[in-house]
């Protein structure tokens, strides 16, 4: 199951009070390794500064449904105003990865600025529509074989 939230940014609120209240709202007293979304607050900012996470979300998968975060700019922004509906439970209270979109120029040094402070974090390309938790992990897959074999001559 999928929940999706969409959060107003700029120029509504700035792109780090925006990746504050996405915080505020993944994250209650039994959240673990809130430390790590706060770690990620400058990179965060400036993917929401890029406006990726209005065509792709920013993924939160743990406890419960998947959470998709969207946010709206502009006008958009401006009229929707601050009301993000509440979650009814706690995504972050347990394991939990959250997956951010990024251009390809900058996917480089926002993995690596990620992998060292907030190690839940992975990103992928806003260009890849069938990406996974990280190209690194297709990456190392085999690659996949279009053709299918049968060998009817096995007997049971």
């Amino acid at each position: 199951m999928r929940v999706r939230r969409d959060i107003s940014s700029i120029p509504h609120r700035s792109a780090s009070e925006t990746w504050q209240r996405i915080i505020d709202l993944v994250s209650t007293s039994g959240s673990k390794d809130v430390d790590q979304l706060k770690a990620a607050a400058g990179v965060m900012a400036s993917i929401i500064t890029d406006e990726h996470p209005a065509a792709q979300p920013i993924v939160l998968e743990g406890v419960g449904p998947q959470l998709r975060l969207y946010c709206r700019y502009g006008m958009k922004a401006v009229e929707e105003g601050s009301d993000v509906d509440a979650l009814s439970w706690n995504p972050t209270d347990g394991d939990w990865t959250m997956r951010v979109p990024c251009d390809a120029e900058n996917i480089a040094w926002v993995r690596a600025s990620l992998a060292t402070s907030s190690p839940r974090f992975k990103v992928f390309d806003v260009a890849d529509p069938d990406h996974d938790e990280d190209d690194s992990a297709s990456a190392a897959a085999p690659p996949k074989s279009s053709e299918l074999k049968v060998d009817w001559n096995i007997r049971g």
